[in-house]
């Protein structure tokens, strides 16, 4: 790290904690209104968010320097809905499997959801952009996601996990037009070179 580098990676870390705890506080009212409040559990939680949201606060600057047009509003809900979309081959393998196996999840399909994840992040935000930089921090941010998150929801066995999902998507969209803000005005005015390079 040099020290120009230096305060470009504090905000980036600044912004993904802030985008961490914003997102926790989403979720536990998402949680409250489809399945039950978790307000009391919200702490142990604090380390997995701001985990994400660093993760993804990297994938969305790798994102924005490829296409810095993207460094609005639109552009912070178009690459929360590309986040939220590269879990689904993952989703989609876990829900799959469980209807196969009556419920139970085989060891291998936790292996095959991170390595899904990985891929779908890298084939999402990889096709848009074209470049690897922005397609591995994707594919790091949505690995730490879906690891951070537990896994992939059940959304096929009822109970609110479905309605959790796709509250997940409007979760995921609010929080890139959050991050597309917090990334405007904390990166930008130091760093427009490296923001849109």
């Amino acid at each position: 790290m040099t020290a120009r580098s230096a305060p470009l990676i504090g905000r980036i870390v600044a912004i993904g904690c802030v985008l961490g705890i914003s997102g926790l506080a989403l979720f536990a009212g998402l949680h409250a209104l489809v399945v039950k409040p978790v307000w009391g559990q919200l702490l142990g939680g604090l380390p997995f968010v701001i985990a994400i949201g660093i993760a993804v606060t990297w994938a969305y600057h790798e994102f924005v320097r490829v296409v810095p047009d993207r460094i609005c509003a639109t552009g912070g809900l178009r690459f929360g809905a590309m986040m939220w979309l590269s879990a689904f081959p993952a989703t989609a393998l876990a829900n799959i499997t469980r209807i196969q196996r009556g419920g139970s999840l085989p060891i291998w399909v936790d292996i095959a959801s991170f390595v899904l994840a990985l891929a779908g992040g890298a084939l999402v935000i990889g096709t848009v952009t074209k470049s690897r930089r922005a397609a591995g921090a994707a594919a790091v941010a949505a690995a730490v996601l879906l690891t951070a998150a537990g896994g992939p929801l059940p959304v096929l066995r009822g109970g609110g996990a479905a309605e959790l999902w796709f509250g997940l998507f409007v979760l995921e969209t609010a929080a890139g037009v959050i991050l597309a803000s917090l990334y405007k005005r904390w990166i930008v005015p130091i760093a427009p070179s490296q923001a849109a390079a």
